[in-house]
């Protein structure tokens, strides 16, 4: 929680848990402490051992705590880009990864290769570059083939001299290496990252970003708190109206409530109604519409723009940038802790409130209890 409240790595986190008696208070802790009780690298063992499930509990009590503040007839609905943390990938990239990997898995399982091609393909690699540029288009054009001519060759190796009891272990990577290699420019689900397969491609329209490497996040939020009803991350690039239904699904499981209505901007329409709720997407005016119809409905679309800012914390305070955790559900868990720290922080933001709320009370009737208290 204090990492998703105050941006912090698992490491960072240890150092400033040092240096702060607020948060040692917040842990329980009745005396400073001046050392970190754990290693930063257990996060990532209790993450693995809560799983999906353990993180989507945090997340719906996150939501509980705002009690009523939470619910409401209406519901802004929105989808966004969870980036994954890898390069911009591209074929001569994977085939370099594919040779080092392959070189890394031979020295493992003591095979000899026939040839390590460690300076070869990181040649070859540099001469890739720039390859839009006229003079080298040739050059880097035959070196990115010759890569891949050369992580073919490599992962054939370890299939013929891998021991039969050992090849079961690695064939699943082999495998996904080999689907890399023969995928083509008009290929569908094509992969673009080793570490991390269930990266996506999806274009989003921006100027600045044409394309970015990740999974889309659908969001469900409250329009007057703002609180984080649903979050779900999707595998590929789904239509904005099919990431709907799941997060009406997930806020029914976790809260046991329903919205009336979802607003959602022109990326969602295809659908008028999902489980008995409305979906309401901008649409012409009728010419029967009177003035203050418009104005009701205008006002409905123009509160929708409210989910925009908070997708922009949560990808510039609360981790959503990029996910750097490792895992296939990583993405998912990725998106509901950045959602709960968002949730904290509001929680923390009215609890602050009613405290300075409560002092205002205090002092503007501190002379009437002054007198009370003296008689």
């Amino acid at each position: 929680m204090l990492k998703r409240l105050y941006d912090y790595g698992d490491e960072t986190l240890a150092s400033a848990w040092i240096m702060n008696p607020y948060m040692q208070y917040f842990c329980g802790e009745a005396h400073f402490q001046y050392e970190f009780p754990c290693d930063p690298s257990d996060f990532v063992h209790f993450r693995n051992r809560i799983g999906e499930q353990g993180i989507e509990l945090i997340f719906a009590y996150s939501v509980k705590l705002h009690g009523k503040r939470a619910k409401s007839n209406q519901a802004l609905s929105d989808s966004t880009v969870q980036e994954n943390n890898v390069t911009f990938p591209t074929d001569a990239k994977l085939a370099k990864r594919i040779i080092d990997n392959s070189a890394r898995i031979a020295k493992k399982e003591e095979v000899v290769q026939r040839q390590s091609y460690k300076r070869t393909s990181k040649n070859l690699l540099r001469d890739t570059y720039n390859s839009s540029h006229p003079k080298r288009k040739k050059k880097a054009q035959k070196a990115q083939r010759k890569l891949k001519t050369i992580a073919g060759r490599v992962v054939r190796e370890l299939y013929n001299k891998l021991p039969n009891d050992v090849l079961p272990a690695y064939k699943d990577q082999l495998s996904l290496y080999e689907r890399i290699l023969t995928q083509t420019k008009s290929d569908s689900n094509k992969i673009y990252s080793l570490h991390k397969p269930f990266t996506a491609c999806i274009a989003k329209g921006k100027a600045h970003k044409q394309y970015e490497f990740g999974n889309k996040v659908g969001l469900l939020i409250n329009p007057k708190s703002l609180v984080i009803l649903g979050i779900e991350s999707f595998k590929g690039n789904p239509h904005d109206s099919n990431t709907i239904e799941p997060l009406l699904n997930q806020v029914n499981k976790n809260l046991d409530y329903l919205p009336k209505e979802v607003i959602y901007d022109r990326g969602g329409r295809g659908k008028a109604e999902i489980n008995g709720v409305r979906i309401s997407t901008p649409k012409p005016a009728r010419k029967s519409d009177s003035q203050y119809q418009k104005r009701k409905v205008r006002k409905k679309f123009r509160r929708r723009a409210a989910i925009e800012p908070v997708i922009g914390h949560l990808k510039s305070d609360f981790r959503m940038a990029q996910n750097y955790l490792h895992g296939r559900s990583s993405p998912r868990m990725n998106a509901m802790l950045a959602a709960t720290g968002w949730n904290l922080k509001k929680m923390m933001e009215k609890l602050k409130q009613e405290l300075l709320y409560l002092y205002t009370l205090i002092f503007a009737h501190r002379s009437q209890l002054i007198y009370f208290w003296s008689s």
